[in-house]
């Protein structure tokens, strides 16, 4: 299965009327996660896939409390996800 297929389902759509900016909205979560550093942007990785599905679900709902709480979600995961050894932080890179 796809990530698209994966988001599609996650955020429970069925049509695929609105692929195309769905995918762009997957492209923008890796492309976001690798612009601040987080170097193992592979979507089989459950740490990454699952900060692709906030970030779509924030750009996908059509409840701005719920989509403001995935976003803050979102943030949060890559914010750890820039500390953890393997995705942001090298060891020995601040020596």
């Amino acid at each position: 299965m796809t990530t698209l297929e994966k988001i599609k389902l996650a955020i429970r759509r069925s049509h695929d009327k609105l692929d195309e900016d769905l995918q762009a909205d997957i492209d923008f979560a890796k492309a976001d996660l690798q612009r601040v550093g987080i170097v193992h942007a592979g979507e089989e990785d459950p740490l990454i896939y699952n900060a692709i599905k906030l970030y779509c679900q924030a750009a996908n709902t059509g409840d701005p409390v719920q989509g403001a709480e995935y976003l803050k979600r979102y943030e949060a995961l890559k914010s750890c996800l820039q500390l953890a050894e393997g995705y942001g932080w090298k060891a020995g890179a601040d020596e």
